[in-house]
C-alpha cells in the first residue's frame, strides 16, 4: 500500500511508523487515495510522477522492531514465525532467531539498514524523508512543502501512540535495542552513512 495525495505520494517502509502516518493522512488530509491493499500490498512501491515521501527511524530501534515482528506467528495467510524476506539483503543475510546474533550480523556488515530503506525508495528521485522519532511534526512539514490540504491542528492533537509495544505501550528505546558497545559500532561503523545523513546518534 502507498497513499497518493493531491501533489505527493507516501511510500510505507516497514517498521518505521507507516501505520501511524497512514492513519494521520486518512483522518486529516483532504484528498488522498490508497494504492493497493492495506494488508497484502502494505509495502509496494507504485510508479508515480508525484513527489514521494517516506519515514525512517534510528537503525537500532528499527532492527529491534523488525526482529520482534519476525519472531511473531502471524494470523494472516502470509505469516509464520521467522518469515525472513529473502529479497531484502538484511533479512536474507542477517536473519536469526537469536536476537544478539541478528544484531551482530548487522554490525559485521555495512549499510544493511540503509539498504533496507533504499529498497523501498531508490526507484524515486529526490525522496523526502521524515523521521519516526519526530513523526507528526515531520509529516506536517512534508505536507506543507507539497501544498497538501490538511487539518494541521487536529493532526497535532492526535496523541495515539507511535510504534508502541504491547507491554510498555511505548516505542522501543535505544537501550531496549542494543548495548552501548553495539550502539557505538552501529552508529559509527556499520550504519555510519545512514546515521550521518539523518543525524542519528548513540
Amino acid at each position: 500500500m502507498a497513499i497518493e495525495l493531491k501533489n505527493s505520494m507516501f511510500v510505507h517502509i516497514p517498521k518505521c511508523g507507516g501505520r501511524k502516518v497512514s492513519d494521520l493522512i486518512c483522518k486529516y488530509v483532504k484528498e488522498y487515495s490508497i494504492v493497493g491493499d492495506r494488508v497484502y500490498d502494505a509495502h509496494n512501491t507504485p510508479d508515480t510522477n508525484k513527489q514521494v515521501f517516506a519515514f525512517i527511524r534510528h537503525p537500532a530501534t528499527f532492527a529491534h522492531s523488525l526482529w520482534k515482528h519476525r519472531s511473531k506467528v502471524k494470523a494472516n495467510r502470509r505469516g509464520q514465525q521467522w518469515n525472513w524476506q529473502d529479497y531484502i539483503r538484511l533479512e536474507k543475510e542477517c536473519g536469526n532467531p537469536d536476537y544478539n546474533k541478528f544484531v551482530e550480523n548487522i554490525l559485521n556488515g555495512t549499510d544493511y539498514v540503509y539498504d533496507y530503506y533504499k529498497h523501498y525508495t531508490d526507484k524515486y528521485p529526490d525522496v523526502q524523508f521524515g523521521r519516526m522519532e519526530n513523526l507528526v511534526e515531520d509529516l506536517i512539514d512534508i505536507l506543507k512543502k507539497n501544498g497538501e490540504t490538511f487539518d494541521e491542528d487536529s493532526m497535532r492533537k492526535d496523541n495515539s501512540i507511535i510504534g508502541s509495544n504491547h507491554i510498555t505501550k511505548k516505542p522501543s528505546t535505544l537501550k531496549d535495542s542494543m548495548n552501548q558497545d553495539q550502539l557505538n559500532r552501529l552508529v559509527n561503523i556499520s550504519e555510519q552513512s545512514l546515521c550521518q545523513r539523518f543525524n542519528y546518534e548513540v
